[in-house]
């Protein structure tokens, strides 16, 4: 349990200093000023003036940090572990292993969690644009809404921790940001979709059957506006956390340095 704490603090500390990290605060702040100033400066008696549907800005804030922004900062801090060796000094013995492996699943969490509260603060702002209107979405809903989002943002960036390290390479930056658009932009829904591929071949009926039973169970479907919530898609990211977090495990037990 030592090894533990100490290996989280490690990484809470490298992960308050990491450039990618940083951005990933940033590039959300960036956005909702971007969306105020423009608001600000449109001119008031305009023909078509600015109208901005607050919930809808919030969740499209909050998507952009608790998934894209998690993703993107684990990334980096994945990438920044293997190129500098990192992952070799922290993984020396087996409980080294296991209490690595720990320490990221728990640091994509709080890193999901800490981006989800900053962009809801940063939503909040919106209220200030002249032309923001609620869409009277009940707020229990939309709370709802925001932490599915959370929920997303941990499952994506956990499964982009598998693949950099079931590959074990260095990259650069924009390979990097490239991952990270993959992962957001739902990569882990089309691995989901596989055993569906593999049926086509065999009887399209078949395929048909596993499209309506898998599409509404991916992630994804947490994020529609229009989808009610329900337990399926939250019982899958739940699932493909634990599945990833043992893979994982597995691998780093058996990797050699």
């Amino acid at each position: 349990m030592t090894n533990l704490r100490n290996q989280l603090r490690a990484a809470l500390y490298l992960a308050s200093r990491d450039a990618y990290v940083k951005g990933a605060f940033a590039l959300p702040a960036l956005r909702a000023l971007a969306t105020l100033l423009t608001t600000l400066l449109t001119p008031q008696n305009a023909d078509m003036h600015l109208v901005i549907s607050f919930e809808s800005s919030l969740l499209s804030l909050v998507n952009s940090g608790a998934i894209f922004g998690t993703c993107f900062a684990v990334t980096g801090i994945t990438v920044h572990d293997l190129s500098s060796n990192g992952l070799r000094a922290s993984i020396a013995t087996e409980r080294g292993r296991a209490d690595y492996v720990a320490t990221r699943m728990i640091l994509v969490l709080m890193l999901s969690m800490v981006l989800t509260a900053w962009t809801v603060l940063l939503g909040l702002i919106l209220l200030l644009a002249p032309g923001a209107q609620l869409e009277g979405m009940p707020l229990g809903e939309l709370v709802l809404r925001v932490l599915a989002s959370m929920l997303v943002g941990w499952t994506y960036a956990a499964f982009g921790l598998l693949l950099l390290w079931l590959s074990r390479r260095s990259r650069g930056f924009g390979t990097t940001l490239l991952i990270s658009i993959m992962l957001a932009g739902g990569l882990l829904n089309l691995a989901l979709l596989v055993p569906m591929a593999v049926a086509i071949p065999f009887s399209q009926e078949l395929a048909y059957d596993l499209a309506q039973l898998l599409m509404p169970l991916q992630p994804a479907a947490l994020l529609s506006m229009n989808a009610t919530l329900d337990l399926g898609p939250v019982v899958t990211c739940v699932v493909c956390i634990a599945a990833f977090w043992v893979i994982s495990h597995r691998l780093m037990s058996r990797v050699s340095l």
